[in-house]
């Protein structure tokens, strides 16, 4: 009796242990299921916008982060331009000005040596100077006093004011109506057959000299508007002096100036500069 119970209750032991053996494979199997399932479940990636190349060429009117990348390396080299990416006139007259400063085609349209010049490093003689030394200071409460009432307008920190009447050049630095005269000079403007076009413009592109439809030579010529220039009296193609008029109406339309003050402009005044011809 005592073996047969003993036998049974042997028998109870290993039915219980095989059935909780066969639970627990069951509970394997099913967390297996599930891990199966689980892992077959991937999520949907992020979609990554392509991310567009640095063209070649960058001009007027382009946008993107590779025209933002051409403001960061204008301001390196002193320029004042928005980061904005927006290849807009701010960013045009400062590529202008660098390319004149580094004797390149001023046409404000970044490429070839344009971009490899960008690229490099700084240095003291063609950095944009937003601060200029004063050079001539008189009267300067008069002028002064007439261009600080004035919304002007300008892409540096230079201003030029024409007076007509006066036939008188001033150039300031400085900002709106914070403008401080660093310079002033006689000039000679158009006759009343060919007049001065008179307004607000900007400084545009420069030259070290041109002909003449007569012949004669200009030199340090200054865009303000069209074919309107600042440049010098007139010489011949020896050198030689052949109209040093200033002070009076004598030109075609363009600013005569003295030769000197001619290169005044064209060195130190930058391209992007406002100027008023009144």
């Amino acid at each position: 009796m005592k073996r047969v119970l003993l036998i049974g209750i042997v028998g109870v032991i290993i039915f219980s242990f095989s059935a909780c053996s066969n639970l627990s494979s069951i509970y394997n199997r099913e967390d297996a299921q599930k891990v199966n399932v689980g892992s077959n479940i991937t999520p949907h990636p992020k979609e990554k916008k392509p991310v567009s190349p640095p063209r070649s060429i960058l001009k007027a009117g382009d946008k993107g982060n590779d025209v933002k990348d051409i403001q960061k390396k204008l301001k390196k080299f002193g320029y004042t331009v928005n980061e904005d990416g927006d290849f807009g006139e701010q960013t045009v007259y400062a590529v202008m000005d660098f390319q004149h400063k580094h004797g390149l085609t001023t046409d404000g349209i970044v490429s070839g040596a344009t971009l490899k010049d960008l690229k490099k490093k700084p240095t003291a003689d063609i950095m944009y100077k937003p601060t200029a030394e004063v050079v001539s200071n008189f009267n300067s409460a008069y002028s002064e006093g007439i261009v600080n009432k004035l919304d002007t307008q300008s892409y540096t920190d230079y201003y030029v004011m024409v007076s007509t009447s006066e036939q008188m050049v001033y150039i300031f630095n400085g900002s709106i109506h914070k403008w401080r005269l660093i310079n002033s000079f006689q000039c000679a403007s158009g006759t009343g057959g060919t007049p001065t076009v008179k307004g607000q413009f900007f400084v545009g592109i420069k030259g070290p000299q041109f002909e003449s439809e007569n012949g004669a030579i200009l030199k340090y010529f200054t865009q303000f508007q069209g074919n309107y220039l600042f440049h010098s009296v007139l010489f011949d193609k020896n050198g030689n002096l052949v109209d040093g008029t200033l002070g009076k109406s004598a030109s075609h339309g363009c600013i005569r100036l003295a030769l000197e003050n001619a290169k005044y402009i064209y060195d130190n005044v930058p391209i992007g500069s406002g100027i008023l011809i009144q």
